[in-house]
């Protein structure tokens, strides 16, 4: 069983396939282990054997973290790209006609593609609420539930859980996973935060379950490491220290305040990888494109000028000739007709080149199933129907997404649980499986096809059902209960206008009422 050596490691962010899967056989290294009992799977995760104790193999973890940190620098290559660091802007060429070297330029598709899917998946706040089992959300809550329901809604709120939510999401699809870590904070209140591959790691055992081991939450400073180990039962805060000598690496043994391992991962698929990981060598080939479409036009502004006929310009005659952009032939030149001045034109195929460029941005999109909001072609959709054809890839990669997001979150949720103190008896895991977690993709609607489906719908179906027709209807039981209310003020304020008596109606009784008591009306 061969161990990886990261010293062997050697990254070469010039080649198309940044991306991890794979990168052991690049470097000519055959064993995916990384340590003598951890390795990669083929799909990229940290596995072990069911009965590994990383407790009682401590001397590990530096093995472990110097072989991660190998591909920390993959993690961080697909970072960089997203920010518009590609390849194409560390090649620089010579050119020898122009005597300079040309500038590249890059086309930033990757971050584009991964703002605007998490806006449409994560732009929308997720709802998320304890309903217990048989109800449904517009059923009345007992005590209990309002209260467990309170505190989740605190703990959510104070750690901004929908802009973790949102940057969970946008870290799932540039690496391909990310983290969430529960923590208690200096109050003991417990809250959670998202963190990104290049900072946190989570070995599974081998088994069909595979359940979570132990986590290691890490910063590296040049060759140092600070961080926290997770077990269930235990925390190591360590540094580098105290990697090198299994001794002090068990006297920084603390308990596990949370009695579980506090983290919880989103994988963007089962294969880890990221939004725009097989389209490098695309996004690559079209830098490229743009770079030389882009050194053609900076050709032409410095193309040659072609004399004919005319005497030999000395260098004042070139000075003003940049200058005011004027050359006159001399009127009293013998031969007229044989003078000519033109600018050389470089042989081209603007045509194909838009052509390709097109081409390839499109299929990049296609293939991430994301729409090019920058399409001209989408502004030119008039009905919702049709926009909703359009958006179609992006609304079943939300879906599945969705159901990774959820699971993880229940994950995390699971976690926190442990510090509830409203569940009077109730499992923690009962309580979990009876929150819904509902995510809203960020679609935009036409109002008036939804006016018109309400239109042919009244009178068929309920009113409840007609509302959630209406997308700017974001609590349908409480406009219900808005209309109800409504109906019964204008009903009191008809019969008040109807009923009053301003003296021109006498009443037939004393008390001032127009009731006969029951009595006949021949009386």
């Amino acid at each position: 069983m061969g161990v990886f050596d990261p010293n062997g490691f050697t990254f070469n962010r010039n080649n198309p396939n940044r991306f991890i899967s794979g990168f052991l056989n690049q470097n000519g290294v055959n064993s995916p282990y990384l340590t003598d009992d951890i390795y990669f799977d083929d799909n990229d995760v940290l596995r072990c054997s069911p009965d590994f104790d990383i407790e009682n193999n401590l001397g590990q973890v530096n093995q472990l973290l110097c072989g991660y940190a190998a591909l920390v620098q993959v993690y961080h290559e697909k970072m960089q790209v997203y920010k518009g660091d590609h390849a194409v802007l560390h090649k620089r060429s010579f050119n020898k006609l122009m005597q300079k070297r040309e500038t590249n330029m890059g086309i930033n598709l990757p971050k584009n593609m991964v703002n605007t899917f998490a806006g449409f998946f994560a732009g929308i706040p997720a709802k998320i609420n304890y309903v217990p089992s048989g109800q449904s959300v517009n059923s009345p809550l007992d005590d209990k539930s309002k209260a467990i329901n309170d505190w989740l809604s605190n703990a959510l709120n104070s750690s901004h859980y929908s802009d973790v939510l949102f940057e969970l999401s946008k870290k799932a699809d540039i690496y391909g996973r990310s983290y969430l870590i529960a923590y208690l904070d200096d109050k003991k209140d417990i809250k959670f935060n998202d963190v990104s591959p290049e900072q946190c790691l989570m070995v599974y055992d081998n088994k069909l379950a595979s359940n979570p081991k132990f986590a290691i939450y890490f910063n590296q400073v040049g060759s140092n490491f600070f961080g926290t180990l997770y077990t269930a039962d235990s925390i190591y805060n360590f540094s580098s220290e105290d990697l090198s000598d299994v001794s002090k690496m068990k006297n920084l043994k603390q308990p596990n305040p949370l009695e579980t391992i506090p983290v919880a991962e989103l994988p963007e698929n089962d294969e880890r990888l990221g939004m725009f990981d097989d389209a490098i060598s695309a996004i690559d080939k079209l830098d490229r494109a743009y770079s030389l479409k882009f050194n053609d036009v900076e050709y032409f502004s410095n193309a040659l000028l072609f004399l004919k006929g005319f005497k030999k310009l000395d260098s004042e005659q070139r000075k003003t000739i940049k200058r005011w952009h004027i050359l006159q032939a001399d009127d009293n030149a013998s031969d007229l007709a044989g003078i000519d001045a033109k600018f050389l034109e470089k042989p081209q195929n603007d045509t194909q080149q838009e052509h390709f460029m097109d081409r390839v941005t499109s299929q990049i999109y296609q293939n991430a199933q994301i729409i090019n909001l920058s399409d001209p072609q989408l502004g030119a959709t008039a009905s919702g129907d049709a926009l909703g054809k359009k958006l179609q890839p992006m609304v079943m990669l939300a879906d599945s997404k969705a159901r990774k997001m959820t699971n993880a979150f229940k994950q995390l949720l699971s976690i926190m649980m442990t510090k509830c103190d409203c569940l009077d008896g109730m499992k923690a895991e009962d309580v979990v499986n009876d929150i819904q977690i509902k995510f809203t993709p960020n679609i935009p609607h036409s109002l008036l096809d939804e006016s018109n489906i309400v239109k042919n719908l009244n009178g068929i179906v309920s009113l409840q059902t007609l509302l959630s027709y209406l997308s700017n209807v974001e609590n349908v039981p409480q406009e219900m209960e808005q209309i109800t209310a409504e109906k019964k003020a204008n009903t009191i304020d008809f019969g008040n206008a109807n009923g009053s008596n301003d003296g021109d109606y006498p009443t037939n009784n004393d008390d001032g009422s127009d009731s006969n008591n029951g009595r006949d009306n021949n009386e």
